[in-house]
């Protein structure tokens, strides 16, 4: 310790930032791009940063969820997200046909709170969905299914579950309801920019200090330009844009297992000529970290979460022949119709018993419905032989003033 009262204390604070930035993943990935003849993609890089099977985020023993960890998703706000979402269902296993069993899958569980809430709604509003559901929480990451495990036993539900490409390399076709929340943001994608005619993508390379850093150069694979092709359009002129390659090859194969039933996508997003539209010049991608945006997605590999907004024109033609899709909505309209303004005058009605809850209860449901925030997330719901129309979460605010709550 010195008492000089001379020592530069503020550029102590840049050397404690520059020891933050310096995790175990760094010094793989700096041996990567070694290796890679000195770049790799961002795909790759936001691969490792997620799920790097040791230091990756999503792999981490001590990944908290909620207002302890580095952002908050819907379930954590309150189980009335899981519940409502448990209301769609249960309209969607009677429009199958109430068969026994059916697979209620959710991909990219998270902390376990969205398929517990569904769960415990089912098994004490609907007992007889409840007992035909087969349940599976799937994840890329064994520390995530070993704490989902945890999460459910403890309130008592048997699951089944499953490292993710593992259960969709199984054999046989399902009836089934696969319902996501946040699940395609964190996929890996390409990162491009578009000058004139031509379109580049941004490498992640080293800089002359051995940091972390973008350059440009021609397409990683014809994919890309494919990609654009198929939706007909281009990011802007000198726009920045994220290209979800994985998210299209992901949903393609979820929706290969499912013989008949529903696919639920709950999520950060646009319709592609919304998510390219020529005035976006920076895309979506974004890095969190102690639920702060930070200004570099490159550093803190492994500490920090990576999200962007998904192409949903992409992601409900991914899932190929036979699947019809309704245009989206958004959480807000969704959680809306779902009941929650129905829950709310319950609960208004019981506030002389308890204030406090009375007003947790109302801050939870202004959370999830904030138009500025998660209120803003979009649902895209499919079907394969059964009909998406008319489906609860799909239709308009109107039809409550009209007292349609079936």
């Amino acid at each position: 310790m010195t008492n000089d009262p001379t020592a530069d204390d503020f550029a102590l604070a840049d050397e404690f930032a520059l020891a933050a930035d310096s995790t175990p993943l760094l010094a793989i990935l700096q041996h990567r791009i070694d290796e890679a003849d000195g770049r790799i993609t961002f795909a790759e890089f936001m691969a490792l940063a997620l799920g790097h099977p040791d230091h990756g985020y999503y792999s981490r023993s001590d990944l908290r969820w909620g207002r302890d960890g580095d952002y908050e998703t819907s379930p954590e706000v309150h189980p009335i997200f899981g519940y409502l979402w448990a209301r769609q269902v249960l309209e969607c296993w009677e429009r199958l046909g109430r068969p026994a069993p059916f697979a209620l899958v959710e991909p990219g569980a998270g902390s376990g709170s969205f398929m517990a809430a569904i769960l415990t709604w089912l098994r004490a509003r609907a007992p007889e969905c409840f007992a035909a559901a087969h349940p599976v929480m799937l994840d890329g990451h064994p520390n995530r299914l070993a704490a989902q495990r945890a999460a459910l036993t403890a309130r008592g539900f048997e699951v089944e579950h499953a490292l993710f490409d593992a259960w969709l390399a199984r054999e046989g076709r399902l009836t089934a309801v696969v319902i996501s929340n946040e699940f395609f943001d964190a996929l890996p994608v390409h990162l491009v920019e578009r000058h004139g005619d031509e379109l580049l993508e941004c490498y992640v390379a080293l800089d002359v200090s051995g940091k972390l850093t973008l350059v440009e150069g021609a397409p990683s694979t014809p994919a890309i330009r494919a990609y654009f092709e198929r939706i007909g359009r281009l990011p802007g002129d000198g726009a920045r844009a994220e290209v979800g390659l994985a998210s299209v090859d992901v949903m393609s194969r979820i929706a290969s297992r499912v013989d008949r039933g529903f696919i639920l996508t709950i999520d950060y997003g646009y319709g592609a000529p919304e998510l390219y539209a020529a005035w976006r010049t920076q895309g979506t991608l974004m890095a969190f970290r102690r639920h702060s945006p930070q200004p570099d997605p490159l550093a803190a590999p492994g500490l920090t979460d990576l999200t962007y907004h998904v192409d949903f024109t992409s992601l409900a033609a991914a899932a190929g022949e036979g699947w019809e899709h309704a245009p989206t909505t958004t959480q807000a309209e969704a959680l809306t119709v779902l009941g929650l303004a129905d829950a709310m005058r319950t609960a208004a009605a019981r506030a002389h018993l308890d204030a406090q809850r009375y007003a947790s209860e109302r801050r939870a449901a202004e959370t999830l419905t904030d138009p500025s925030g998660l209120g803003r997330i979009r649902v895209l719901a499919m079907g394969r032989g059964v009909a998406v129309d008319g489906l609860r979460c799909l239709r308009p605010i109107e039809s409550l003033l009209k007292g349609d709550r079936s």
